[in-house]
């Protein structure tokens, strides 16, 4: 018999986003992605050897590196959620794309290998936003840095332009659009935005060709990294070509740090107050996950040592509470079949829910889209009233060890939307060979972890929504995102 144990790390994102003073000690992770072998529109030549290229480079410069060449659509979410992930717990955080890249009404979006796209309606589905990739970027790197070599022509802009009529003079523009972003990031394209850039006569793009000469230059900052590609980009298409870069960062980067400018001499007082405001922010939270948290970033800290004091008293009340709560649920669960509607998302994992909302105009709310990757889509449940007794479950195909899942609860598109449709306040979790287990999410915006402690073996998990936060306008209830996390 396995118990269920669950610990929900709010405040993992929270720590995640400080970082070490020093630049060799940070911890940098990059999504590199470069599509060629397009299915359905021109193909390019140069896209995959940019990204492979790139890929060497930085895992020289001490990046982990995720993505690919080639990706499909569900390959790119899948490389998406593994980066998002990582970027929670890193301090530099890497976005390379080149291939094909549109915009409509003022969107950027990726283009996958697989895509095919006639009608407005069927962009959402085929391709990738730029906004979800963001919304990765930036769950918790202190540093974003976004490259962007991806302004070429829009390669569904006649079939756009024969379905959309009249609006599509107004909605396409060439290239891609300025991007939104908080502070610390530095976002530079290939060329100026609304405007197209050259795939490139040699091995490399005209600007990845630029980067890579000038990338790894010791102490040399990312601005004025940027200065000698633009020349290089400018000299190279004969002034075609101009790159662009938008910077909200707020301290000086530099990708190769010299031994001089890696050595500041007042590293010690700064990890120090650093280390005081993390453990103030662990004291606010309370949580047993808050403290561990705390012990994995700094375990070198004065502080340290008060917060594995603190941990073991919140955690044995957190264990407490579970157990008791699942000793009133003494069913015995077994393996169940698929039922409902169900669509394969990341992992291989088959999403099946009881029910779903109709499309409305061209937002859809089937499963799928708790695996798309942005939050500007969600799963919405499709029955009368406030979605209580609805069920989603997670079919694995064969047992595995579930350490857990991550949610973004609610339709989290932006706080109007988020507070206007119900959001799940406790659910009912079911595992093979488990008993259930009630868990109560947070009313808060936002990715949420939940871990289960030991790992379950099962090869389901079913999710019942017991309880909800009631919408302001709408009864309907929502999730945005949800993945499975395993431990094998």
């Amino acid at each position: 018999m396995v118990w269920l144990a669950i610990r929900v790390f709010a405040f993992a994102g929270l720590i995640s986003a400080w970082s070490v003073a020093s630049a060799q000690t940070q911890e940098r992770v990059a999504l590199v992605v470069g599509n060629s072998a397009y299915e359905h529109v021109s193909p390019l030549r140069n896209p995959k050897n940019d990204a492979s290229d790139l890929t060497a480079k930085l895992e020289g410069l001490g990046f982990e590196v995720f993505g690919g060449t080639d990706l499909d659509r569900r390959a790119l979410v899948q490389a998406l959620i593994q980066f998002g992930r990582a970027a929670e717990r890193a301090e530099v955080g890497l976005f390379f794309y080149a291939g094909h890249g549109l915009q409509v009404n003022g969107q950027n979006y990726l283009v996958p290998v697989d895509a095919q796209v006639e009608f407005e309606s069927e962009i959402d589905l085929s391709l990738v936003s730029l906004s979800g990739v963001m919304q990765q970027l930036e769950r918790g790197s202190r540093t974003n840095i976004v490259f962007l070599d991806a302004c070429r022509d829009n390669p569904f802009e006649k079939q756009l332009a024969r379905s959309m009529g009249n609006r599509s003079a107004v909605a396409l523009n060439k290239g891609l659009g300025r991007i939104q972003s908080g502070s610390g990031a530095f976002i530079a394209f290939a060329t100026q935005p609304d405007a197209v850039a050259a795939d490139g006569n040699g091995r490399n793009s005209p600007f990845t060709t630029a980067l890579l000469s000038h990338i790894a230059t010791p102490g040399q900052s990312i601005s004025d990294m940027m200065i000698e590609v633009r020349n290089d980009v400018i000299a190279s298409t004969n002034g075609a070509q101009i790159p662009w870069d938008s910077s909200s960062l707020t301290g000086r980067f530099s990708f190769a740090p010299d031994a001089v400018a890696a050595s500041p001499t007042n590293e010690a007082p700064q990890s120090v107050a650093i280390e005081k405001e993390a453990y103030g922010q662990a004291v606010e939270v309370g949580s047993c996950g808050a403290y561990e948290a705390f012990q994995r970033r700094f375990p070198d800290s004065f502080y340290a040592e008060l917060a594995k004091e603190r941990a073991a008293t919140a955690c044995a009340a957190a264990s407490q509470s579970i157990q008791q709560t699942a000793a009133l649920n003494t069913t015995q669960s077994r393996a169940i079949e698929r039922t409902g509607d169900c669509e394969t998302g990341p992992f291989e994992v088959d999403y099946c829910v009881s029910s779903f909302l109709k499309p409305i105009k061209n937002n859809h709310y089937n499963p799928g889209m708790m695996f798309d990757g942005t939050r500007e889509t969600a799963w919405v449940e499709g029955r009368e009233g406030d979605g209580t007794g609805e069920t989603l479950t997670l079919h694995f195909g064969r047992e595995r060890k579930l350490a857990g899942f991550e949610v973004i609860n609610g339709y989290d598109k932006d706080q109007r939307t988020w507070s206007n449709n119900s959001r799940v306040r406790m659910l009912e979790a079911t595992a093979e060979n488990s008993r259930p287990l009630s868990i109560e999410l947070r009313d808060v915006r936002g990715s949420r972890r939940v871990d289960f402690d030991p790992p379950l073996t099962t090869s389901y998990l079913q999710l019942q929504i017991s309880e909800v936060y009631p919408g302001v306008k709408y009864s309907d209830t929502a999730i945005s995102e949800l993945y499975p996390i395993f431990a094998d």
